[in-house]
């Protein structure tokens, strides 16, 4: 069992645990930590394949799978495996996002082995009911309606396929409206019998379990699984035909306010400059009424309630974006303030004070993300999924610290690309579009 770090080096984190890692015989990475605070145990199996391996028109097939697994086994039908779990006091549950899918099982650690035992059952013998099919289509229907009914919704989901068109982050993890009559459950069974395999499975394991346990049923539960395959290759790198720079509008004419996105590409997770860019964009608008942004926009114009950017970290560069909204009149002069202040930040750098402050609130914040198994599982399972290293929780708040205002100033001069923003407003075109149009040519995009 590899050993992190030396007591002395890490005071924010001395009651951590160790990581373990094990390689199961088929391929499966099986990774825990003795978590010992209380009795309860997370078991997480995740595939590195995601929404990013969606067939083009058929946003959702990860994450519908994922579900799927949920609505029965081979032995028990969805009823019984809902029943089950009940019984033990645990909870399922089933997601992808778009560089992964995750099925995890939460309850009490004196049930580890049957918890084991019935996530092996939920992701190896998985029975896809066609009865079920037709139900979650119409609970995605539902759910995609209500969402659509949101302009902050109908904007975000905008601003993905227009930036990204027809790139696997082009789309919507959950499905897209045409995409509801487009898959079928042979979609599902098809991703099933080919991403799900072992040399891309990670099993992580965090509670009062000991080791030699988790190891003994790991074993006993997934050495016979030969899983699909072959797998789609990993997404790491961006296409090159992203949308151009440039005004988007999509005319809703009963709005009142402008939803406001603006972005350009960021950088994977694993780019060297991602701590000294989490921190500059902390101060630039991820942080709060502190931000930069937030105290331009919001505090000396009163133009919006509320302000952020945020860097999308994924295993291929996601996008950085800016979210705001305003009354329609203001929007131009919205966005040209947004400008403005990410071109200062670029140019100028941050100041001491800001960077401190920032360091402070990631080193302060650090622990809440420790504090329960469940918690502790989505650090392992991210340590895994960006190969970050097994000691990086212990490196965490060093690797924080030591970023200096020159490495800031280099990130922000280097990743924050204010003259490349792509910027879509969904607002209404006769209040605001003759204004944009002072900014620069406008395209209008039409729905449908």
């Amino acid at each position: 069992m590899p050993v992190l770090h030396e007591k002395k080096d890490r005071p924010m984190t001395e009651h951590l645990p160790d990581i373990y890692q094990v390689s199961l015989p088929t391929g499966v990475n099986l990774l825990g930590m003795e978590y010992v605070r209380v009795p309860w145990v997370s078991i997480t199996c995740m595939v590195k394949r995601g929404a990013e391996t969606d067939p083009p028109g058929k946003a959702g097939v990860a994450d519908w799978t994922a579900e799927y697994l949920t609505l029965g086994t081979v032995r028990r039908s969805q009823r019984q495996l809902a029943e089950d779990v009940e019984s033990l006091g645990a909870q399922i549950r089933a997601r992808a996002n778009y560089d992964s899918t995750s099925i995890s099982l939460d309850g009490l650690a004196e049930d580890f082995p049957a918890l084991m035992e019935i996530l092996a059952e939920v992701l190896q013998t998985p029975s896809f009911p066609d009865e079920e099919f037709p139900l979650l289509v119409e609970r995605r229907r539902a759910e995609l309606a209500q969402m659509l009914d949101d302009p902050r919704e109908l904007a975000t989901r905008w601003f993905r396929r227009l930036f990204f068109g027809a790139a696997p982050y082009g789309h919507a993890v959950r499905g897209e409206p045409e995409s509801l009559d487009a898959l079928s459950l042979a979609d599902l069974t098809g991703h099933y019998r080919r991403e799900f395999a072992p040399g891309v499975t990670s099993l992580v394991v965090v509670g009062m379990v000991p080791q030699a346990q988790v190891e003994e049923e790991a074993h006993r539960w997934w050495e016979g699984w030969q899983g699909g395959g072959p797998v789609s290759p990993a997404y790491t790198t961006s296409l090159s035909d992203l949308s151009p720079p440039g005004l988007y509008l999509l005319d809703r004419p009963e709005l009142t306010q402008s939803e406001i996105r603006l972005g350009h590409l960021g950088l994977p997770r694993h780019h060297p400059d991602f701590f000294p860019l989490r921190l500059v964009n902390y101060i630039l608008g991820e942080g709060g009424f502190s931000s930069r942004l937030m105290t331009r926009i919001r505090s000396d114009l009163g133009f919006t309630y509320g302000i952020r950017s945020h860097f999308h970290f994924r295993r291929a560069p996601g996008p950085f974006t800016i979210s705001t909204f305003t009354p329609a009149e203001n929007t131009a002069q919205v966005i040209q303030e947004i400008g403005e202040v990410m071109r200062n930040v670029q140019d100028n750098g941050v100041e001491a004070r800001e960077l401190s402050e920032a360091q402070s609130y990631y080193v302060g914040h650090f622990p809440l993300g420790l504090e329960t198994a469940r918690t502790l599982a989505t650090q392992v399972l991210n340590i895994d999924l960006h190969d970050l290293g097994l000691d990086y929780l212990s490196r965490y708040c060093e690797n924080i610290q030591a970023v200096t205002l020159e490495d800031a100033r280099q990130a922000a001069q280097s990743h924050l690309q204010p003259e490349a923003l792509v910027t879509l407003v969904v607002g209404p075109a006769a209040k605001c579009r003759a204004s944009l149009e002072e900014l620069g040519a406008v395209t209008l995009l039409e729905e449908g």
